[in-house]
């Protein structure tokens, strides 16, 4: 990330209400958008219901759901990008650790489109078509 202008990956971020709403913060703060589910008035909304939302809004989701979000984007033929955080029941500095490391790997891409990027226990950081 320069300090000449935002990162080239500037989708805005939607963080699931299943993680701290502190990764908004931590996204907005290194200069992309971001926002919360419950910032928008969306929590207790099923999975489905949200997916509408997400292709309205051009979010790349952020969510540790990922069984039930990795079906609902393979039906998806065009999105803007899905991250998981693949550790459950992660508190919220962890859950903070494991997103700046996903930053740390997208910001210098130029895009996320249909692609999942997920993060693991171990810290690494994987990409895939998806789907």
């Amino acid at each position: 990330m320069g300090e000449d202008g935002p990162p080239p990956v500037n989708d805005p971020f939607l963080i699931d209400e299943c993680l701290s709403p502190d990764l908004a913060a931590l996204a907005n703060s290194r200069n992309h958008h971001a926002t919360h589910v419950v910032f928008r008035g969306w929590q207790g909304a099923l999975d489905a219901e949200l997916m509408p939302r997400i292709r309205e809004g051009g979010f790349v989701f952020v969510t540790n759901n990922g069984k039930d979000f990795l079906a609902l984007y393979a039906k998806e033929e065009i999105h803007p990008g899905l991250i998981i955080i693949i550790p459950g029941n992660l508190d919220r500095d962890e859950q903070l650790k494991f997103f700046a490391r996903v930053l740390d790997f997208v910001e210098p891409l130029e895009h996320v489109v249909n692609k999942v990027v997920e993060v693991f226990s171990d810290g690494a950081v994987t990409m895939r078509d998806w789907p």
